[in-house]
């Protein structure tokens, strides 16, 4: 059996203020449904994060309306979907009971996700086991979990050590957290998999952080801490498990626990990851063989570094990158008037310039290489350190982390 798994499509996506769904919609219109049959693929798993938003553009809205209706009424490809963070879960379901009908399968709540899909190919049965991202809480509410259940993995072992461990019965019961990510994805894991029918292929469909994971530049944080992080181990027990945001193709502690990475790129820190889409040939027995197909992109996300005025006047370089997405790294250290302008008549989609050439006063006797390691709260804290002269009070963090926690939440 034969299965295209693909993930954090983030339909709807803003890059510097414009708006890439006629790049989404090239890929998927024009690669996306050739490899499907081309490829003569099965089913289809897409592992969360379709939109960039919980409430998504109407053009968004407008193409994964056309990609489903196709995929139902033309190709007739079944489709697996679990929601990501950056979802609207119970918008993604509108239909979702109709929909399945079709061939168009949706979770995204866990109160949805409580049992596999049986899903009969050619060659035989398949549970697919959608876990949908969700916080903790709901996937305690969901699978109604007391107090104690088996001690959990430790998140802190090393992923050499990760599929050594073995759960056995003189294990002491420990407190279930309903506020750690790990616990509660592997109660929901061990849920699902005691349901999967005896010698019956499995697949885990999940959005989740998973421990060891390479982060790209665009991934939203999930929670606050690293508390969010879920260790392979959850997914050990699934024939192949199709993970979603992680925008950079990668494996997890084995071949068959993967993601399959975005199909664009979504911000300049990725601009080396190779997209592609991950195919995978299940035998009878589960044993997977997996294989990518490189994404052909409408354009590129590049970075080019060098002076202004070479730049400018590089005519090689304008004639390849013309259309791509360009960040200018000048190593120029004087000021440069109307950079962007003249820039952009060359390269017309030059999206920003990052003046590496000049020499930046540091904040706090901090250097740019440790400013680039701090996320958006850290960065905050400094500045305001810097502004007052003193750190934040205790109380002034408290506020400070929930106006955080409310700007994300509304975004």
């Amino acid at each position: 059996m034969r299965f295209l798994h693909t993930a954090d499509w983030h339909l709807g996506r803003i890059f510097y203020g414009q708006y890439l769904t006629e790049d989404q919609a090239h890929v998927l219109e024009n690669q996306f449904f050739t490899i499907l049959k081309d490829e003569k693929i099965d089913g289809i798993l897409l592992a969360g994060d379709i939109f960039d938003r919980a409430v998504p553009p109407i053009e968004a809205i407008e193409l994964w309306d056309s990609i489903i209706t196709r995929l139902a009424m033309d190709y007739k490809v079944p489709l697996f979907v679990v929601s990501g963070n950056h979802d609207g879960a119970e918008r993604l379901e509108v239909g979702r009971s109709m929909l399945s009908r079709s061939g168009i399968h949706i979770w995204g709540s866990p109160h949805h996700a409580l049992q596999p899909f049986e899903f009969e190919g050619a060659d035989g049965k398949v549970a697919i086991c959608p876990m949908p991202f969700s916080e903790p809480r709901r996937i305690g509410d969901a699978l109604g979990l007391g107090a104690s259940v088996s001690k959990p993995v430790d998140i802190d072992m090393t992923e050499d050590s990760l599929f050594s461990y073995v759960e056995t019965e003189e294990q002491e019961p420990a407190s279930l957290n309903l506020h750690n990510y790990d616990q509660m994805y592997q109660a929901w894991s061990d849920y699902l998999y005691k349901q999967v029918p005896k010698g019956m292929c499995s697949i885990a469909i999940s959005h989740a952080f998973v421990m060891g994971g390479e982060v790209g530049g665009s991934e939203r944080t999930l929670s606050v801490g690293g508390s969010e992080q879920v260790s392979p181990q959850v997914f050990k027990d699934f024939h192949y498990t199709a993970l979603g945001h992680l925008h950079g193709p990668q494996r997890m502690g084995a071949d068959y626990i993967r993601y399959s990475g975005s199909p664009l790129k979504y911000s300049f820190d990725e601009h080396t990851q190779k997209k592609s889409f991950t195919i995978i040939d299940m035998d009878k027995k589960g044993n997977v063989d997996i294989s990518t197909i490189p994404v052909e992109a409408k354009r590129d996300v590049v970075i080019l570094e060098g002076y202004f005025e070479d730049l400018l006047n590089n005519k090689e370089l304008q004639a390849k990158h013309k259309d791509d997405y360009v960040q200018a790294r000048l190593l120029d250290t004087m000021p440069i008037m109307d950079g962007m302008a003249k820039l952009r008549q060359v390269y017309h989609r030059c999206m920003t310039i990052d003046l590496v050439g000049r020499v930046a006063t540091p904040m706090a006797d901090m250097d740019e290489a440790v400013f680039k390691e701090l996320n958006e709260r850290e960065l905050f804290n400094q500045f305001a350190e810097t502004v007052w002269k003193e750190p934040l009070t205790e109380r002034e963090q408290q506020y400070i982390n929930s106006v955080w926690d409310r700007i994300l939440k509304e975004d």
